[in-house]
Parts: structure tokens; C-alpha cells; sequence
């Protein structure tokens, strides 16, 4: 009878406790509540019309490595609770734009991208509605020599109480908020917007040492996606943020070191270009002999 009455306790204990105060990743947030988060603010993802990996991919749950299931417009969230400012509790949220291949120069297999915001509300209890985005944070070819991430404020991005739209170049697929970025960096991305991208679904990663919903592969040492999960708002970036009105870059200091590379690079263009241009010129010549020839027949 013990037994009974102390198995009915348990069940009593587990169903008074509400699902919205259920933490599974053991960060101090409701999973509920980050789940509510990251759908609010998911970004407009606006893909380059001649994307060579199609677009972000779903991965296998439980794997402990990436697999690859479906180029079906899956984005990957974290959220987790940061220091609160003045009498507003925050949240940074991430947004992973997760792929099959980097299919840029050069090129690998899995490419882990991300996009990340700072919101705030009044009480972490209220709705979802009452929370607003302060900064954003886009990363490009992160901790690379062609680091060209950027930050803005929510203001200046009209992204307040929803996601930026965030332009990702060809193949290479890191992220900027504006067109014109796009040649930052050491220049070889490419992105015209043509293929706006709505997350089919917002699936929440949970934390590094507490993975939710399967997504045990954010640790493989097969792509970097692990390291990409601490604050992208260091005090440093913060301050190069507050009351600017442009979208800033955050790797400026990397311009002499990218500088070389851009030029190498546009030469590399230049010698693709005219490797294009020289094949079309061949081959129209080739039809104009078959022609030529079959007409002496």
C-alpha cells in the first residue's frame, strides 16, 4: 500500500508541476518560453538565387555526428539567460542556419552559420509579446582571417519585435544584414536576395552539455558548431553598438590582412570569368563550323 500511495504522490508531484516551468536544458529558462522566443524572432533568411546547397538542412536526431536528412528550410535555436541591465531580465537568442556543404572556394562538407539577438522584457513570466529585441549580431566567415561579422541595433534594422531580414552569400552562406556588405570581408561572397527564406520550423538546440530534441551532433568535433555557442555580445561589442545608427563592423581591425586576399581573389574571379567567357566563345564557334559543314553537304 506504501508503495502505491508514494507512486501516486510522484504522479501528483509531476503533474502539478506546469509544463511552461520545465527546463530540460537545465539553463534557468522555461523551454516553453525560449521556444516562444525563437519563433518571434526568427530571421528572414534571403538566399542568393543561384545557391548551390539548396538550402538549410534537418539533421538526424539522436546521431552523435551531423547527418544530413533533407534541405528543407529547418533553422536551429538556442536561447539562454544573460545578465540582466537596469530592472529588464534578457535573453540572447542564436539562430543556426545549418548546411550539408559549404559548396563556396574552397569547400567542405557541413557548414555551421548563425545570426544572434539580445531581447529583454519587464519579468521573464510575461507574455512573449512584451519582450523586444535590443542588438543583432550576423556572422561571417567567424574567427577566420575574412571575418566579416557586423552587429546593429534592433532600431536600426526595424527588427524590434520580429527577426531582420539577413542576406547569405552563395555557398559560403555567412550572414549580413545588408547587400551591400556582402563584399566585406575578403570579398568573394555573392548575394542578390533573391530567394527570401521562411523557417519551415524553429527547432530549439537546447546547450552545449544539455542538447534538446536529439541534437546531440552540436559537440562533433566535425564542425565548429560548439564553439558558436557562447554570448556574441561581449562588453566590447556592446559598446561598439550603443547609439550607432548603422549597421557597424566589428572586424574592421582585419582590414590590412584581408586586403591581399581580396585582391587575389578578384583575380581568381577575373581568371574564372574569362575561362567562362573563352568555353561560351568555343562553343559558339563549334556550332558555327557543324552548321557551316552540314550545309556543304
Amino acid at each position: 500500500m506504501d508503495g502505491v500511495r508514494g507512486w501516486l504522490v510522484a504522479v501528483a508531484l509531476f503533474v502539478a508541476v506546469p509544463v511552461a516551468a520545465q527546463d530540460v536544458d537545465r539553463d534557468g529558462l522555461p523551454d516553453t518560453l525560449e521556444q516562444a522566443l525563437l519563433e518571434r524572432f526568427v530571421p528572414t533568411l534571403l538566399l542568393d538565387s543561384d545557391e548551390c546547397n539548396g538550402a538549410p538542412a534537418s539533421f538526424r536526431p539522436g546521431a552523435s555526428d551531423p547527418v544530413a536528412m533533407a534541405a528543407d528550410d529547418t533553422i536551429y535555436g538556442q536561447a539562454f539567460p544573460t545578465h540582466a541591465e537596469g530592472n529588464r531580465v534578457q535573453v540572447e537568442l542564436h539562430f543556426y542556419h545549418l548546411w550539408q556543404r559549404d559548396c563556396g572556394r574552397p569547400g567542405h562538407d557541413l557548414d555551421a552559420e548563425h545570426v544572434s539577438a539580445l531581447v529583454s522584457a519587464p519579468a521573464i513570466d510575461g507574455p512573449p509579446s512584451a519582450w523586444r529585441a535590443e542588438v543583432w549580431y550576423a556572422a561571417a566567415h567567424e574567427d577566420t582571417v575574412c571575418d566579416a561579422s557586423s552587429g546593429a541595433r534592433a532600431l536600426t534594422l526595424h527588427a524590434e519585435s520580429s527577426g531582420p531580414q539577413v542576406y547569405v552569400s552563395r555557398g559560403k552562406h555567412a550572414s549580413y544584414f545588408n547587400r551591400g556588405q556582402c563584399k566585406w570581408g575578403c570579398g568573394s561572397d555573392v548575394c542578390d536576395g533573391g530567394r527570401p527564406l521562411a523557417a519551415a520550423r524553429v527547432v530549439n538546440i537546447g546547450e552545449r552539455d544539455a542538447p534538446l530534441n536529439g541534437a546531440e551532433w552540436i559537440r562533433s568535433p566535425r564542425w565548429p558548431l560548439a564553439d558558436k555557442m557562447g554570448s556574441d555580445f561581449a562588453p566590447s561589442v556592446r559598446a561598439s553598438l550603443d547609439g550607432r545608427a548603422s549597421i557597424v563592423s566589428l572586424m574592421v581591425h582585419r582590414r590590412p590582412f584581408q586586403s591581399p586576399i581580396l585582391a587575389g581573389d578578384t583575380a581568381l574571379d577575373g581568371l574564372s570569368t574569362a575561362a567562362r567567357s573563352t568555353g561560351r566563345a568555343l562553343e559558339t564557334a563549334r556550332r558555327a563550323v557543324g552548321k557551316f559543314l552540314q550545309r556543304g553537304r
